[in-house]
């Protein structure tokens, strides 16, 4: 589903992000990127979503080159991929029904769809009685749950999650973990870019290391660290 060939990233201030990335990921599978900061995690993550261009290389998804998208055409790839941020990125003045239907809205999609749609994927996360709660009334797990839930209710082919659990503790950190696994059981590609060693450990899903923007290991039942 997803491919890199000799992708390198180099910003105009001579940071080398990323250097010959080649990678390739399968439809279905859960994924872990990990790696100090710095490591690339994040730059990984923007040209996945095309919001940074390779310095080189190319990137496939779906057999398709989505560096050759026209600019009108970048919107509808990312319809296909879902997002979640560490700072969940929720319009404050929104409620949570809200905020997890506008995804739809801005597709213009009729209302009679967007409704139900946006509470079950409110339920699936565990926020069905939050939905006239705003942003501000709730704690840091139930908006990273909020900001899933938006990410999801267009039904994305992959969703990519960068340090989702960075600002939670670890109880709330094993929910969205829980919810994550959830949506990769359904067939959703799942990518989380983390240092959350917890995260990593407790389910042995891939391992992408990655050190000064280099792949360093590749386990496919991997830990966080190497294991001798």
């Amino acid at each position: 589903m997803i491919q890199l060939f000799n992708v390198s990233k180099v910003y105009s201030n001579g940071v080398k992000a990323l250097s010959d990335i080649n990678l390739e990921i399968e439809k279905g599978e859960f994924l872990f990127i990990v790696g100090a900061s710095g490591a690339g995690k994040s730059s990984f993550i923007k040209l996945l979503i095309r919001d940074e261009i390779p310095t080189k290389g190319q990137i496939m998804i779906g057999g398709r080159s989505i560096l050759r998208l026209k600019r009108s055409e970048v919107p509808h790839l990312r319809r296909k991929i879902g997002v979640v941020f560490q700072d969940y990125r929720l319009l404050e003045n929104r409620t949570v029904f809200e905020n997890v239907s506008f995804a739809l809205e801005v597709l213009q999609c009729p209302s009679w769809q967007i409704k139900p749609r946006a509470l079950q994927v409110l339920q699936m996360v565990g926020l069905s009685s939050k939905c006239d709660a705003f942003p501000a009334q709730l704690s840091g797990g139930e908006q990273q749950r909020v900001a899933i839930a938006r990410a999801i209710i267009n039904t994305p082919r992959i969703l990519v999650a960068d340090e989702p659990t960075g600002n939670l503790d670890p109880d709330n950190s094993k929910e969205i973990l829980k919810i994550l696994y959830r949506i990769n059981k359904l067939g959703t590609t799942v990518i989380v870019a983390t240092h959350d060693q917890e995260m990593v450990d407790s389910i042995r899903k891939r391992v992408i290391a990655l050190e000064k923007g280099r792949i360093v290991r590749d386990d496919l039942r991997g830990a966080y660290r190497c294991e001798a």
